[in-house]
């Protein structure tokens, strides 16, 4: 599968998100040399290559809730879904959800804004 590779850099300093080109390289590296990486706080977060069903932009970082199948019960007729914090790890973004429930995935938040979430069960 072939990508668009881009990232997002969360300044811990201004507590926001920089993105695009121009301000990662406005913010980042103002002398203008890429090998000059000013010494901020900041994390780097990748762009998976994939959007929610709303089609905004899914990052590593971000918090992600999608439906998650469960074993029939009387609650069948209840939707449950699951809460995951978008990783990439060993090569692999995490959760791996991407060939079955990507278009019923929703970003609902990142680790920054939102806080660490640890993989919780809802259901609504």
């Amino acid at each position: 599968m072939k990508r668009e590779i881009k990232f997002r850099v969360w300044s811990i300093e201004d507590k926001r998100f920089f993105t695009g080109y121009k301000e990662i390289t406005k913010s980042f590296f103002p002398s203008g040399n890429g090998y000059e990486l000013q010494q901020k706080n900041e994390v780097w977060q990748q762009y998976t290559g994939m959007v929610d069903k709303d089609g905004k932009e899914i990052y590593e970082g971000d918090i992600i809730k999608y439906p998650w199948l469960t074993v029939p019960s009387e609650t069948w007729d209840k939707e449950t879904y699951r809460i995951d914090e978008v990783k990439f790890v060993t090569g692999c973004f995490i959760p791996d959800i991407w060939r079955t429930v990507v278009d019923d995935c929703e970003v609902i938040g990142n680790v920054f804004e939102n806080g660490m979430v640890n993989s919780l069960n809802t259901s609504s």
